[in-house]
């Protein structure tokens, strides 16, 4: 066989390779709208958090189709190239904004968890994906450590079995490490990015070293004053960060008004409901039973014969199709500081921090099948499509002590709604038969 005649064989061959570069289970149309989004940014300004819902959730859409195909091409550049400038953004603020901000998640803990859960999840995908922590540099490399740091710090401060604060690290926000999901699972997930992102021990070991004064400094050096704003708005974060003592909660609280609240800070191992984090897959089985915990009911009672129900927007049903099966989600039967809550727009915050560290784990091999992850699924299944037929309908439903109404176009999709469900559609099992015809 002459040598020009192999040399165009091998050609061919290398040519069909990169025609044939795998693609991402995700939907192409989302994941076009996802690379041209902003990368999104984030603000601590004087006990006022800003955070972006649906550029964030596109972020995560974006590294969990990249760690999958990270050479798919888009808009002439890779999935990989896309995700680490939009990582950059957020890693980089080389100046202060006129109002002293920065760009990255300001590491509150508790409910900051709607958002920075999905930074922590992106930045976990980017570093288990070569072709993008190629991209970055040593210094950027060097940031993104000491945001997950300070990330840890924040789940370590709002979730361990030693801390009992009812006040998250702006010393101002209320918060207890038994509210609702939409309150906890977010720095579930972050602890879980961490320890897959460090490893358990070196994270347990950087939680015992911790020093507030040093690590202060590194927030200074990189600019990372979201961060370093937050930590500081109350002058008694530091020393609980570093001693642990009590915080009394102000006489406007509406809950434990008055009440001091304790802790032993930081500076111990890391454990949640017993867990360690050398345990992540169970950490997360035990946040996912939680959420997806409850028997389908459409018409929840409020009060006497009044009862959440649907809009009818779409069809004339009145009970969901998978009305009895076990699977939905934990706050459409839950309560508030008012009394009752069943809402749809509270069950998506849970799904939306739910499936993201969910599709984490399921991309990096850490699902667990037949450690209860089967179950998890039919579950989520339920959840899921019991939700999405509730939100296209609309729901009436109660929180806070009033009605509210809420449907996919006005309040789910403008937060995200479309990334979150369809990581849940390509990664993850259909949901079961309706019960309902």
């Amino acid at each position: 066989m002459k040598p020009s005649f192999i040399f165009w064989i091998l050609a061919c061959l290398l040519t069909t390779a990169a025609v044939a570069a795998p693609q991402p289970r995700v939907s192409r149309n989302l994941l076009e709208k996802a690379v041209s989004t902003d990368a999104p940014r984030w603000k601590f300004i004087d006990h006022r958090h800003y955070r972006e819902m649906a550029p964030t959730f596109a972020l995560q859409f974006l590294a969990v189709a990249t760690h999958e195909a990270p050479d798919y091409s888009i808009a002439d550049k890779s999935l990989a190239q896309h995700l680490a400038e939009k990582l950059r953004y957020f890693l980089v603020t080389p100046h202060p904004y006129e109002d002293g901000t920065t760009r990255e998640p300001e590491a509150l803990g508790g409910i900051g968890g709607w958002t920075h859960n999905a930074a922590a999840q992106s930045l976990l995908l980017a570093r288990r994906t070569p072709q993008v922590w190629a991209l970055l540099s040593s210094d950027e490399k060097q940031r993104a450590d000491l945001l997950m740091q300070a990330l840890a710090v924040a789940a370590h401060f709002s979730l361990d079995d030693d801390n009992n604060f009812y006040v998250l690290l702006d010393g101002a926000s209320h918060y207890h490490r038994s509210w609702n999901p939409n309150h906890v699972a977010g720095y579930v997930g972050v602890i879980i990015a961490a320890s897959l992102y460090f490893g358990p021990e070196p994270l347990d070991e950087f939680f015992e070293t911790f020093d507030f004064d040093q690590f202060e400094k590194r927030l200074d050096a990189v600019n990372f004053q979201n961060i370093r704003r937050c930590w500081t708005y109350n002058p008694a974060i530091p020393k609980l960060l570093m001693e642990g003592g009590t915080i009394a909660l102000g006489e406007k609280s509406v809950l434990a008004r008055g009440v001091p609240t304790r802790g032993a800070g930081v500076r111990n191992r890391f454990t949640y409901d017993g867990i360690p984090l050398s345990q992540p897959w169970a950490m997360h089985r035990a946040e996912a039973v939680r959420l997806y915990s409850k028997a389908v009911r459409t018409q929840v009672t409020i009060h006497g014969k009044d009862t959440s129900r649907l809009l009818e927007r779409k069809s004339k049903a009145t009970v969901s199709p998978w009305e009895g099966q076990m699977g939905m989600c934990h706050e459409f039967e839950t309560t508030d500081w008012d009394g009752l809550r069943t809402s749809a727009i509270y069950a998506y915050e849970g799904v939306m921090i739910d499936i993201g560290t969910a599709s984490t784990l399921k991309i990096l091999g850490e699902w667990k099948s037949a450690e209860g992850g089967d179950m998890i699924e039919r579950r989520m299944g339920v959840g899921m499509a019991d939700l999405r037929f509730k939100a296209s309908e609309g729901y009436r439903g109660w929180s806070g002590g009033k009605e509210n109404f809420i449907w996919w176009e006005k309040d789910l999709e403008p937060v995200g709604a479309s990334y979150v469900f369809n990581l849940w559609e390509s990664y993850f099992a259909p949901p079961p038969v309706p019960t309902q015809p």
